[in-house]
């Protein structure tokens, strides 16, 4: 039978204090690093859910959380308005988007001009997700702080990837088509998402982040 080997308990003492100055080292190289790129940890966090799953991103927060409105171009048009319960009926009829003899509630406002046009980031965000659809067209989806998702469709070009950060006014793609109104080329339905609801965009547009409930 081998003899038990135990370690002394000064050796045991020296390896846990090697460990612990391991660690505070690496915690000031990181804030050293943050300082200098002029980011701290008060206005940068990143909110993890374990180990990422089902393709979610972290979401990081910034400062800017004045929302703007997804397009710059003057000679974009409101082509179909969002579908809310409790407008009167007409103004419902307006909001209806009509595929393959349907009849459908528009989700989100689709707009339209005569000219492509650059498609802006309304909200410092992740993007989280990015397909093309047969109907739709190229879909990208940001996700941003306080349960708040972005929805940019019908879009041309897509400039970034799965993952990456992008900055309120980033231009996320351009104009595009999609087939449920054929009349131009150059289009995007945009969606807003609280807590997994849809709501109207033009309510959202220049109010703060922290303002929705």
């Amino acid at each position: 039978m081998k003899p038990k080997y135990r370690l002394k308990n000064w050796v045991v003492l020296c390896i846990y204090i090697i460990s612990i100055g391991a660690i505070v080292s690496s915690l000031f190289l990181v804030g050293k690093a943050l300082k200098a790129t002029g980011l701290s940890y008060d206005n940068l966090s990143y909110v993890f859910r374990g180990i990422i799953k089902n393709n979610e991103v972290p979401v990081v927060n910034y400062a800017n959380d004045k929302i703007i409105k997804p397009y710059e171009d003057d000679t974009v048009e409101k082509a179909i308005g969002f579908y809310d319960r409790s407008d009167d009926s007409k103004i419902q009829e307006k909001c209806l988007i009509y595929y393959e003899n349907t009849y459908m509630p528009n989700s989100g406002i689709l707009y339209s001009s005569d000219k492509p046009f650059d498609v802006i980031n309304v909200l410092d965000g992740t993007i989280e997700d990015i397909m093309a659809d047969s109907i739709m067209g190229n879909i990208v989806t940001v996700r941003h702080s306080n349960n708040l998702v972005t929805v940019y469709q019908s879009l041309n070009e897509v400039n970034f990837i799965v993952g990456d950060v992008v900055k309120q006014g980033d231009v996320i793609g351009t104009s595009g088509t999609n087939k449920i109104k054929t009349d131009s080329e150059n289009m995007l339905l945009f969606e807003v998402i609280y807590n997994g609801v849809n709501i109207n965009p033009e309510k959202f547009y220049q109010m703060n982040i922290q303002d929705l409930s």
